[in-house]
């Protein structure tokens, strides 16, 4: 895959020309550096504080930081995964874990709906769902605001084997080329994205006609969000301000560093996705929910689905109050 058949400035959506290590735009001639093969749209200008207060670097250095400790910590086993015959022998396992569990991943987006599609996976993370979606045979387009992420899941693109590239960059103003992705697809990111209806007009912008998105938010109607909206008013967060700053600091823990809190998390229900989504031109609009609605709960949900009786009453809860909101749609 060619990079400059689908990147284009994120600013003013110009064509890019590489020289060495740089993206030049023709049109505002704005440089957009290249770190370790990953083209840098969204990093600190030099000489710039990362983070400000509060605003996009302040999120940027939350999830860079984040990841540069699970890569030393959880996710430093997956730095021992190399060759394609490495990954299958991880991934066959772990995917048909995560079909038993309904895993977006392993559903909607399964190697029959990706396979020999392009596919735009915007908040790459680590790269275990970059990894899974190029085993299955697509070609890849990893993005996340986190430079950390984009080149541990480039490195881990190759090391499957898969085609594709990563970027750092920003899901409201994406860096992709209009009507040029056939899925994309994107879980557990925009709830972390405060402009979450500007995001959503980029996806609709980048996805080709006759494409499929695939979006996994947060659901506000879930056991794990309404717990933890419960705890904030019961520690006193009583304003809708002060649930906002709430939500996003009690959430999110794997990837604290220091004194580091999420700045900022959401939830959805599908009421308010389906009048989201009233102003695009889409097709086959449909959700699902996913995720364990006991499992999940604080402290005590991990040894309560252990048991068998516990187990059937999360799976018949889980279409009502699982944590996790598929969106599917097309254009």
């Amino acid at each position: 895959m060619e990079m400059t058949s689908f990147l284009v400035c994120p600013q003013c959506h110009g064509e890019l020309v590489r020289s060495g290590a740089v993206f030049h735009c023709r049109e505002c001639a704005t440089a957009y550096p290249v770190v370790d093969e990953v083209p840098q749209f969204d990093a600190p200008k030099p000489g710039q504080a990362d983070p400000d207060n509060g605003g996009r670097d302040a999120r940027r250095d939350y999830w860079n930081r984040g990841w540069e400790a699970r890569f030393q910590g959880d996710h430093a086993f997956l730095s021992g995964l190399n060759t394609p015959s490495d990954w299958a022998a991880y991934l066959a396992p772990a995917m048909e874990k995560l079909r038993s569990c309904g895993h977006v991943s392993c559903v909607e987006a399964r190697r029959e709906v990706v396979n020999g599609k392009v596919v735009l996976d915007i908040g790459c993370g680590g790269g275990t769902t970059g990894a899974i979606l190029a085993y299955c045979g697509a070609h890849y387009i990893g993005l996340d605001h986190s430079s950390n992420a984009a080149v541990y899941s480039l490195r881990h693109l190759k090391g499957v084997g898969g085609e594709g590239f990563t970027v750092q960059g920003n899901a409201e103003s994406l860096p992709i080329r209009s009507n040029s992705i056939d899925i994309i697809y994107s879980n557990g990111v925009l709830h972390h994205t405060p402009n979450f209806v500007t995001a959503m007009d980029e996806v609709y912008r980048v996805l080709k006609p006759g494409g499929t998105a695939i979006i996994a938010l947060y659901a506000t109607y879930s056991t794990q969000f309404g717990v933890l909206r419960l705890l904030g008013i019961l520690r006193g967060r009583l304003s809708r301000a002060a649930i906002e700053r709430w939500m996003g600091e009690a959430s999110e823990g794997d990837w604290r560093t220091a004194d580091r809190l999420n700045p900022w998390t959401e939830t959805f229900s599908e009421k308010q996705l389906r009048q989201a989504m009233r102003k695009y031109d889409v097709g086959n609009l449909s959700f699902r929910k996913n995720g364990s609605p006991i499992g999940e709960l604080p402290r005590i949900g991990a040894s309560l689905s252990r048991h068998a009786l516990v187990q059937r009453i999360d799976r018949a809860l889980e279409p009502w109050l699982g944590s996790m909101l598929i969106m599917s749609f097309g254009k």
